[in-house]
C-alpha cells in the first residue's frame, strides 16, 4: 500500500473504536451485502450449485470407485477442484473488479480499514463456499459414496483449503495491476493444482512427493485421508514426518507466504 495510504490507517486507527455502529457490525452488513450480489450474478451461483451434480455424473462416465480408498482419493481431488473454482476464481475475479471500479477505496472513508474491508468480501464467498461443499457431500452421500471414515480430518482439509484459496485469490489479485489479466495471473496455479491433485498416488514416488508442494494439493491429501483412510492419497514421504502432518504444515504456511505478500503488494487502485 501507499505511505499515504498507510497514514491514513493509523489516523483511523489512532481515533478508536467508538464511532459508529462499530466495527463487526459494519463488516457483517458488508459481507451481507457482497453475499446479496454475489447470489445475483447467476453464473457464480450456477456453478455452486451444479458443480455437485457435475462431479457426481463425471464419476458415473468413468469407472465409479468401489473401495474406501478409491472414494476417498476421488472426493479429495474433487474437493479440491470446488475449492479452485469457487473460492478461487470467483473471489480473484470479485476482488479485482470492486478494486478497478475503486468500491474498496471508497469504502475506506469508513470505519473499517483495508483488512476488514477485504475480509468481509472473503467471507461472502466462504459462505457459498460452504454452502457448495456441503451439498456436494449430501449429493455424493445419497448416490453411494461411503461415510468418511475420519470426519475431523475432512472437515480440517475443507477448512484449511477453503482459507487457502481464499487467500490465493487476494495475492492474485495483489500481485496483478488490473481485472483484465486476472484471468491469466491465476491459470497457472490452477492448472498446476489440478495437475498435482492427479499425481498424488503416482507410482515414481518423488512425482508424488512433489506434487504436494503445490499448494490446495495438500488440502485433497487431507481429505482423501479423512475419507478413505491412512491408504489414500500419498502414503509415504523422505522426511520423518507423516502425511497428514505434512499436509497440515504446508497449508497453513502457504497460506502464511500468501498473507504476506499480499500486503506488501496490494493497492487500491488498479495499475497499468
Amino acid at each position: 500500500m501507499t505511505t499515504s495510504a498507510t497514514h491514513h490507517d493509523a489516523g483511523r486507527a489512532a481515533a478508536g473504536p467508538g464511532r459508529g455502529p462499530g466495527r463487526f457490525t459494519l463488516m457483517f452488513a458488508l459481507t451481507r451485502a457482497e453475499l446479496r450480489l454475489t447470489f445475483r450474478r447467476k453464473g457464480v451461483t450456477a456453478v455452486a450449485l451444479l458443480l455437485p451434480m457435475m462431479l457426481v455424473g463425471i464419476s458415473y462416465l468413468g469407472q465409479r470407485p468401489e473401495t474406501a480408498v478409491q472414494w476417498g482419493a476421488t472426493l479429495g481431488v474433487y474437493f479440491m477442484y470446488a475449492l479452485m473454482m469457487t473460492p478461487y476464481m470467483s473471489t480473484a475475479t470479485q476482488l479485482s473488479a470492486r478494486r478497478d471500479t475503486l468500491v474498496f477505496k471508497r469504502l475506506r472513508t469508513t470505519e473499517l480499514d483495508g483488512a476488514e474491508l477485504i475480509s468481509a468480501s472473503l467471507l461472502a464467498i466462504a459462505v457459498l463456499g460452504l454452502i457448495q461443499m456441503v451439498l456436494m457431500l449430501a449429493v455424493f452421500l445419497a448416490t453411494g459414496a461411503p461415510l468418511p471414515q475420519n470426519p475431523f480430518l475432512v472437515l480440517l482439509g475443507v477448512g484449511l483449503g477453503l482459507v487457502l484459496a481464499l487467500v490465493l485469490a487476494t495475492f492474485v489479485v495483489a500481485v496483478t495491476g488490473n481485472h483484465e489479466r486476472v484471468m491469466f495471473t491465476m491459470m497457472p496455479l490452477l492448472i498446476l493444482a489440478v495437475i498435482g491433485a492427479q499425481l498424488l498416488d503416482y507410482r515414481i514416488e518423488a512425482v508424488a512427493w512433489a506434487s504436494m508442494l503445490i499448494p490446495l494439493v495438500p488440502a485433497a491429501d487431507l481429505i482423501a485421508k479423512g475419507w478413505g483412510g491412512p491408504g489414500a492419497g500419498l502414503e509415504t514421504l523422505p522426511v520423518p514426518l507423516s502425511p497428514v502432518a505434512a499436509d497440515i504444515l504446508l497449508l497453513v504456511g502457504w497460506t502464511v507466504v500468501a498473507i504476506l505478500v499480499a500486503r506488501r503488494t496490494w493497492r487500491w487502485e488498479p495499475r497499468s
